[in-house]
């Protein structure tokens, strides 16, 4: 491919749009507490806390309401993450970093979002759910065996995980079980009376609920071993004489941003199954030993691939320093290219003579 000026000009002033538009997302994902009522926490590194208004919460927090107890998070377009009663939610995540995500552990949240830009989205995550958001109005329900309900009331949402996807939009809402792609069609009942029937057939049925969450960890488990060799894959594009025009780079850098996401996108989810798993294991205490083995059980599976998680999302890291320097390497060659394509012109000569 022969490149000019244009060309160049168009893909440094991308990049450089690019960073600014990233520096922008960043600024506009910090998350500050707007108000709070009654009995709310916060829990940071091991200590628990008050939580006060106009507080700036930061990755791994989690927020926790009691009976009575609100909390209202915005960032800073505007968007606003409303916690209700008897709820926990966690700022972030201890895998992706400075990620300001929130994952809804349990109980219901009312998540308003501004319209963004075309391109960009924000994400909502539960145990079982990714809402990938571009501007909408909807509530989030979790049970405290991990279930997700999503109901809408404004807009349009892509609810998905690793068993499927379904676009759900004004007034529809989404059931999305343990191990189970989501329902487009949930039944049409109140969002506390929904989690209260789960929570009901949780202490039913424990151990029933282990098995699902245990085939879930292998199926994350399975989903990060195949992510690994996509990452190896990449390396060795990366690594060899692959990339070496625009067009490539603009393939490769697609592919990166996709496998990106579903890395992340695993990451979040399988740490907030695994705050699910430790609430089971404070609901059923030490009354029956067995129930208690069996998510422990769950837990040390999880802990497993959460790790394999991390080191994938750090692997990944490297790649992406591999590819912008397989970037700038493409980029000095044409700009030394061009110099001296410009360096070999006789200006005097193609000067029109004054009149």
């Amino acid at each position: 491919m022969k490149w000019n000026r244009g060309m160049l000009v168009s893909v440094k002033s991308g990049i450089l749009a690019a960073a600014l538009f990233f520096l922008m997302v960043g600024a506009a994902n910090a998350l500050e507490v707007r108000f709070v009522i009654g009995d709310v926490s916060l829990a940071r590194q091991g200590a628990t806390k008050k939580l006060d208004v106009a507080a700036r919460v930061v990755s791994g927090d989690v927020i926790v309401t009691g009976k009575g107890g609100v909390a209202l998070l915005a960032y800073d377009d505007g968007s606003e993450i409303k916690i209700m009663e008897n709820s926990r939610v966690r700022i972030g995540s201890d895998i992706v970093k400075n990620s300001s995500s929130v994952s809804v552990l349990s109980g219901v949240v009312n998540a308003k979002f501004q319209k963004l830009r075309k391109g960009s989205e924000k994400k909502v995550y539960t145990p079982t759910t990714v809402c990938s958001v571009r501007g909408t109005d909807f509530l989030v329900g979790v049970s405290d065996g991990a279930e997700s309900r999503v109901d809408m009331n404004e807009g349009a949402l892509d609810v998905h995980n690793p068993y499927g996807a379904v676009r759900i939009e004004s007034s529809q809402k989404s059931e999305i079980g343990v191990g189970e792609s989501p329902k487009q069609d949930a039944p049409d009942t109140d969002l506390n009376d929904w989690k209260a029937a789960n929570d009901a057939m949780l202490a039913q049925s424990p151990e029933k609920k282990a098995d699902a969450m245990s085939a879930y960890v292998g199926k994350l488990g399975d989903n990060n071993a195949r992510s690994g060799n996509s990452i190896n894959s990449f390396q060795k594009r990366l690594s060899g004489k692959g990339i070496k025009d625009r067009a490539a780079l603009e393939k490769a850098g697609a592919d990166l941003d996709s496998l990106s996401g579903g890395i992340e996108d695993e990451a979040m989810l399988g740490e907030a199954l695994e705050s699910s798993i430790d609430g089971i294991l404070v609901i059923f205490g030490s009354e029956k030993e067995s129930i208690r083995a069996a998510f422990e059980k769950v837990r040390e599976e999880s802990n497993a691939v959460r790790e394999q998680q991390r080191i994938n999302y750090e692997a990944l890291q490297a790649v992406r320093e591999s590819y912008r320097k397989a970037y700038d390497s493409i980029m000095k060659g044409h700009k030394e290219y061009r110099d001296k394509i410009k360096g070999s012109v006789d200006r005097g000569a193609v000067t029109p003579p004054r009149l």
